[in-house]
């Protein structure tokens, strides 16, 4: 789908959030298995605190169209053929389907038993969700035990019982037909996947992390927050929080008087320790404030953690707002369970950890590019 030999092939990774569109032109060249990136692009939506809908759909669907024209014309006319569409939760609802089976004697596992696994699951997804018109955008095979003993591929191998957790996720008809539709204007022959970023991310999390891990995945958008939950290297359940660092910046556009786009400046000054100790001091005061309702908030987190995690609790922080280190104390509140406190390990994943993926890196924003940069590197586990 994404490459042929002595060809070179360009593509485009969409991370469709909250807050804004951003766009990566990458390249695949030749039998170099590692994509190589050409340029950025990003438009921003008109800040808001509605999270409704509409007011997403529209700011979407325009500033997604807006990129394909600035991509036209950078390349003169000559558009991708490969597109790759990454929605953030408000986008999509996703789950991971457990399918078993009891054989009354062990039989070699055909190809045709894998499909009849995957429609099983495909079936239960869309019961189990309640929406008609919905179109399944991802199907990936988590965990495969034959016999009670784990197994990368169990097509070929004989087994009396058989056990599989398969992640689905979908979005609506219109969503999918209407992206679709502005990116077939553009190339009518246009090779089109969406996917989800809980698995992209772990796509990337399963080659760095011990196969039986847990984790919590704190994604920090726009405005919403994704918390993907990793048991036994299985995501369990994704949960959407209603913050994110606009939050931050609307509290100190309006502190500081000051426009969104300079609160942006002073909130990565801030991360980078390059203000004065006053001027810190102060903007400290204000993240510590916006800070207490997420606090509240992440309870439920703790709450849902410790249904399956109880101890070496490993949590990665993602997204924009992933270096406000005040986010990272707000997520342990004081009311968390001991045990669970003294394994807290949590990380910031920046996406040079995974620059050996890459041909050229590009000119990747920190944490907050990290979807975008998984979307990418996902394009080899789909040939």
């Amino acid at each position: 789908m994404f490459f042929h030999k002595s060809q070179k092939k360009v593509g485009l990774a969409f991370d469709i959030g909250t807050a804004s569109v951003s766009a990566a032109l990458f390249e695949l060249r030749g039998d170099d298995p590692r994509p190589h990136v050409l340029k950025i692009f990003r438009k921003f939506y008109t800040a808001s605190l509605k999270r409704d809908a509409s007011h997403f759909s529209k700011s979407t669907v325009g500033q997604f169209s807006a990129i394909l024209k600035d991509v036209d014309t950078e390349l003169k006319g000559i558009m991708p053929e490969t597109y790759v569409v990454g929605l953030s939760s408000i986008f999509y609802l996703g789950k991971t389907e457990h399918i078993y089976e009891k054989r009354p004697k062990p039989r070699v596992v055909t190809s045709a038993d894998t499909t009849s696994f995957i429609n099983q699951g495909q079936q239960k997804f869309l019961a189990d969700i309640g929406h008609g018109d919905v179109v399944i955008i991802e199907e990936v095979l988590m965990r495969s035990l034959l016999n009670g003993y784990r197994v990368d591929q169990p097509t070929g191998k004989s087994a009396e019982e058989i056990e599989s957790w398969i992640h689905f996720a979908g979005t609506s008809r219109e969503l999918y037909d209407t992206f679709t539709s502005v990116i077939k204007s553009s190339r009518p022959d246009a090779k089109i996947r969406f996917s989800t970023f809980p698995i992209t991310t772990w796509l990337l999390m399963q080659e760095v992390l011990a196969p039986e891990h847990s984790a919590i995945i704190v994604d920090i958008g726009g405005e919403l927050t994704e918390v993907t939950f990793l048991v036994d290297g299985i995501i369990t359940e994704i949960v959407s929080l209603p913050f994110g660092v606009l939050n931050i910046l609307l509290r100190i556009s309006e502190s500081e008087r000051i426009d969104l786009d300079n609160a942006l400046s002073l909130l990565k000054a801030y991360t980078g320790n390059t203000l004065t100790p006053e001027a810190s001091a102060k903007l400290r005061g204000i993240i510590r404030k916006e800070m207490k309702s997420w606090e509240e908030v992440f309870e439920r987190i703790w709450q849902r953690a410790s249904r399956d995690i109880m101890s070496d609790v490993k949590m990665l922080f993602l997204g924009g707002g992933a270096l406000v280190s005040d986010m990272k104390s707000a997520v342990a509140p004081p009311l968390l369970h001991p045990d669970l406190a003294r394994g807290l390990h949590v990380s910031v994943i920046q996406p040079e950890a995974f620059q050996d993926k890459f041909g050229t890196f590009g000119a990747f924003d920190g944490p907050g590019d990290f979807g975008l940069m998984s979307l990418i590197a996902s394009t080899r586990y789909y040939t």
